[in-house]
């Protein structure tokens, strides 16, 4: 696979890999499948968290999401 199909097939990969709490936090933040993307604080109020929670988490998401992808990538 090339270019976009790359792409979407190792994001897809990636969301696999999360906890379910993980990828309802991305998916909510960036707006995936449809869903409307929210604020951090949107997203807290959501979850019944703070929302430097969320800031933290989702910085450490979104490098477990990399480190998964590069990986992959190596493997491919």
């Amino acid at each position: 696979l090339v270019g976009s199909e790359m792409c979407i097939r190792d994001r897809y990969y990636a969301l696999d890999r999360l906890s379910k709490r993980e990828r309802e936090i991305i998916i909510m933040r960036y707006g995936l499948f449809g869903v409307e993307p929210l604020t951090q604080k949107e997203v807290a109020d959501k979850m019944g968290i703070s929302q430097s929670y969320i800031s933290r988490l989702e910085k450490r998401i979104i490098e477990k999401m990399r480190q998964d992808i590069e990986q992959l990538v190596k493997i491919a």
